[in-house]
């Protein structure tokens, strides 16, 4: 399949740009994912979890009493 007899040279480039754009987006998801700002939203979630968990028990134990 020869691209350039389907596509203009210029339509080739902006295609390659979409391209870029669309491996540079991955990039950085996998690194925000994967990287110490992922982790630190990973442990901050688990803090709140935590949190939330700590204030159902204590409403629970306030109920029980």
């Amino acid at each position: 399949m020869d691209l350039t007899s389907m596509f203009s040279h210029d339509q080739i480039a902006v295609a390659g740009c979409f391209v870029a754009l669309g491996v540079c987006g991955l990039f950085m998801s996998l690194s925000y994912h994967f990287g110490s700002a992922g982790r630190k939203s990973e442990s901050k979630r688990s803090i709140l979890i935590a949190e939330h968990r700590e204030k159902q028990a204590e409403q629970d134990r306030r109920k029980a009493a």
